[in-house]
């Protein structure tokens, strides 16, 4: 699938600024609103483009990845360097986005594939990589913690594949480590006592009954 050029759908330069990139959304999202553009397909298809173009741009993070894979599909000679490139405090204010964006919502009702994709994102194996090698270790510890405490009403499975990228941008912080791993644990005790309570309730009220029955 050809790779779409978000700068040229809002019109924009590769160089814009945030304040830029949100200016010419709110120009643009205006004149092909499906609401001004009725029974108009190319308005309707054109707005979806835009609304999809600003989502990626607006992000630091997701922004940072396309400007690599548009430089990698031929769109600009320019590094990668030349355009907004992730760095470790970059990805801390999106992790701590993140965390209070999941903390505004309602655990019952929040989209977990949403979540999961914004963490995979924001860890993605460059940016661990990235961590790792600068190895700002404060900077590291903020945005595991951060993460630790966003994934909390992900299930048990997610944690569980995302500890080894954790424990990676840990690197030599040995607290940190065992901050991983307690949270791993914790999480797998409350996975296996969601699994089974259903059989330990059920035990429980058999014993009950046989105690019963026995004494009567």
């Amino acid at each position: 699938m050809a790779l779409k050029d978000y700068y040229e759908i809002l019109e924009i330069t590769p160089g814009a600024t945030d304040a830029a990139i949100k200016k010419a959304f709110r120009k643009l999202a205006m004149r092909y609103h499906p609401d001004r553009n009725t029974g108009n397909p190319f308005a309707i298809h054109h707005f979806r483009e835009i609304k999809e173009a600003y989502e990626v741009l607006s992000n630091p993070v997701r922004r940072s990845e396309y400007n690599h894979k548009r430089w990698q599909h031929g769109f600009s000679s320019a590094p990668v360097g030349a355009f907004r490139e992730a760095t470790p405090e970059l990805l801390l204010q999106q992790a701590r986005h993140v965390e209070k964006y999941v903390a505004s919502l309602d655990v019952f009702r929040m989209n977990h594939d949403a979540l999961e994709r914004q963490i995979h994102q924001l860890l993605n194996e460059h940016h661990v990589n990235m961590l790792s090698d600068k190895g700002q270790f404060e900077v590291n510890r903020e945005i595991v913690t951060s993460v630790l405490t966003s994934i909390q009403p992900l299930p048990y499975n997610f944690l569980s594949a995302l500890a080894a990228k954790l424990v990676r941008i840990a690197g030599t912080d040995n607290q940190l480590i065992l901050s991983i791993h307690n949270a791993i644990r914790k999480k797998k005790q409350q996975y296996l006592w969601d699994k089974y309570k259903g059989i330990v309730m059920l035990l429980i009220a058999l014993l009950i009954c046989y105690f019963i029955y026995t004494s009567a």
